[in-house]
């Protein structure tokens, strides 16, 4: 059993810091988060952890990484890290870096040869330490649509075909489907705006998805796609790029979630420094400032929102990693500091239908947990003060003062745990 004493406690629900706190886990669960004054007798044998009136709250969740991501994209189909085996090693990197930012729950987006699938598996069965992860195996989308000509991208046409591909995912094991209603940035001849399936289709992939118990999470970047896959029963809106505040009170209406990463909209300096196409980058920055408008909107309709970045979770940005920087950035469309954090606690683990068992700081829970110098709950910058991760129950590493910990590592991470650019460039 682990006492983390004289700590503040924010719980990811969107309630008021608890004062004075403390944390108990016992093995990989929670015992006790709360108030210190009603907390439980200690055993002598406990292990007592000095926070030190530092901020503990639950992992936080990406919701929309690509842990295969490599830049400059090509424009034809070519398996760049040479064999599927390699290239689960890569994403295995990846979920490392990303715990070590504090990214405790990652949702894969779209990989290829459903090596994703391998990566979870492995960290489920405990073969190796690792963030959860929950995958959708290859994206499924238009011949010619968004993504397409790219390793791993399963494409189709007509109802028929969706259906046969998303039935390929599930049997494989995946834990949701991925498609792409619209165009996007990647692509030189698409916009954000550019219909290509047709609403058939997408009612052809929910409702095989939604037979299996699974949802379905749709790049998409217009008022008519995000009205499109409600409609149909899409429960994830992926980007959103440019939305109004009809289009936003309809989402909040309906039972989706919004994932607007944020992160990639504002990381043009980021682009050009890894030599994507001028075209992208370009197509990014025209966009920009409507996307932030767009989830502004979303904010005051109350749309239920989760964090995800579309950059790898711990990609350097703006003088932090990706994942803090998108509840920074949630923060500057109009979400409070506490509603930024639930955004990456709670809000994504329902989105991600693990809230029963992560999300929170409740008693029963997985004790997935950071604590931050500072108060994120009234400040988000002070995300970028990281001191201790925990997963699992099992530390990570720490820097709080006299528990100076490495904990698990295998990897030559430096004073700042971010090192994504060590496999990429």
């Amino acid at each position: 059993m682990i006492v983390y004493n004289n700590c503040r406690l924010v719980d990811g629900t969107g309630a008021e810091a608890v004062e004075n706190a403390v944390l108990i886990t016992d093995k990989s669960k929670i015992l006790y988060a709360g108030a210190s004054e009603s907390a439980p007798l200690i055993a002598n044998e406990c292990q007592i952890v000095d926070l030190k009136g530092k901020t503990a709250l639950p992992g936080l969740f990406n919701c929309h990484v690509h842990m295969a991501l490599r830049f400059p994209f090509t424009s034809y189909c070519v398996d760049e890290y040479g064999t599927p085996g390699y290239r689960a090693m890569v994403m295995y990197r990846r979920a490392i870096e990303a715990m070590y930012c504090g990214v405790t729950t990652i949702r894969a987006t779209g990989e290829a040869d459903y090596a994703d699938l391998a990566v979870r598996d492995a960290i489920n069965k405990n073969m190796v330490m690792g963030p959860r992860i929950l995958t959708a195996g290859p994206i499924i989308i238009a011949h010619g649509g968004h993504g397409a000509g790219s390793w791993g991208a399963m494409e189709c046409s007509g109802q028929d075909d969706f259906r046969r591909a998303t039935r390929i995912a599930l049997f494989k094991g995946v834990d949701f489907i991925k498609i792409c209603i619209t165009g996007g940035m990647v692509g030189e001849h698409e916009g954000a705006s550019t219909m290509q399936m047709t609403e058939e289709e997408i009612a052809a992939v929910t409702s095989v998805a939604r037979n299996s118990g699974k949802v379905v999470a749709a790049h998409l970047g217009n008022d008519a796609a995000i009205r499109a896959a409600v409609r149909n029963g899409v429960k994830s809106i992926e980007h959103a790029y440019i939305m109004n505040r009809e289009t936003a009170a309809i989402l909040a209406a309906s039972d989706a979630y919004l994932v607007p990463t944020l992160a990639v909209s504002n990381a043009c300096d980021y682009l050009e420094k890894h030599r994507n196409p001028r075209y992208h980058i370009e197509k990014i920055r025209a966009i920009g400032k409507l996307h932030q408008e767009s989830v502004a909107n979303a904010v005051k309709e109350g749309v239920k929102i989760a964090v995800g970045t579309d950059l790898l979770p711990s990609d350097p940005l703006d003088g932090t990693n990706a994942t803090v920087r998108e509840c920074e950035l949630l923060c500057e469309a109009g979400m409070s500091a506490l509603q930024a954090i639930r955004a990456a606690t709670v809000n994504s683990a329902e989105l991600c239908g693990v809230y029963n068992t992560v999300g929170s700081l409740t008693v029963g829970k997985e004790a997935d947990f950071i604590v931050c110098d500072g108060r994120p709950d009234q400040n988000i910058r002070d995300l970028r003060r990281l001191k201790l991760v925990v997963k699992g129950g099992s530390l990570v590493w720490s820097k709080v003062e006299g528990y100076e910990k490495q904990g698990f590592s295998v990897l030559p991470f430096g004073e700042t745990p971010m090192g994504a650019s060590f496999i990429n460039w």
